[in-house]
Order: C-alpha cells, then sequence, then structure tokens
C-alpha cells in the first residue's frame, strides 16, 4: 500500500476513556480491547452484595467471533497527492476500544464487552 503523510492543522478531542486511543503517527497493529460491568441501581447504596465479577460471566471468557477474511481483492489506487490535508478535527469522545487514528494503520482489532445491570427496587 503506497502511504501518504496525514497533515492535519488543528485536533480536539473533548474525552478519551476506557482504552480510546488517540495515536499520531503510523501504525502496524491496533488490538483494542474494554471490559466493563456496569450496574445501574435504583437508590444510592452499594454494599458488598452489589459487588460483581468478570469471571462470573461467559460474555468475558468466550472467544470472539471474528468474522473471518474472505476473499483477496486485488485493487490499484492513484494518490492525486503526496499527503492528507486536512483544517480542523474535533471529537466529542473516544472510549471502549476505540482508535482516533492520524496516520496509516495495517491491521486493527478492537474488542468490547460490557455486561449491564438494572437493579429495580421491589
Amino acid at each position: 500500500m503506497n502511504k501518504r503523510t496525514a497533515d492535519v492543522c488543528d485536533i480536539y478531542t473533548n474525552s478519551v476513556s476506557f482504552s480510546g486511543i488517540v495515536a499520531i503517527g503510523d501504525t502496524v497493529d491496533a488490538n483494542l480491547e474494554s471490559r466493563g460491568i456496569a450496574v445501574q441501581k435504583e437508590g444510592a447504596r452499594f454494599t458488598r452484595e452489589d459487588e460483581k465479577y468478570f469471571n462470573n460471566y461467559a460474555l468475558f471468557t468466550q472467544q470472539a467471533n471474528w468474522i473471518p477474511s474472505s476473499k483477496k481483492v486485488n485493487k490499484t489506487t492513484f494518490h492525486h497527492d503526496d499527503s492528507i490535508q486536512v483544517n480542523h478535527v474535533r471529537t466529542i469522545g473516544i472510549s471502549s476500544s476505540s482508535l482516533m487514528q492520524i496516520g496509516s494503520v495495517s491491521h486493527i482489532n478492537a474488542d468490547a464487552r460490557i455486561k449491564h445491570f438494572r437493579e429495580l427496587r421491589d
């Protein structure tokens, strides 16, 4: 693949959290992983009985069911310029195994798993 230079004048990102990444420069492999347990409980009191553990839920131990690569595609690309020029990039948030890449990336593997509980009073 012919690579080009990314020329970005201004980047504004409000928030990066939970395995989110802002990468400036070229990357060969990006492997992003995020695991979370979210508990939304009616009322404001949490006790030890409310604690949750990843190993109690199959979601966190299962192998990812990635879509297999199918056929190879031959393509020819003609770049009209040696660089990609962008004036402003503005993002609200980058979170949970997300990547904002300024530059080239060869391979991305991203996996986010969140188990969400809602506990209501009787």
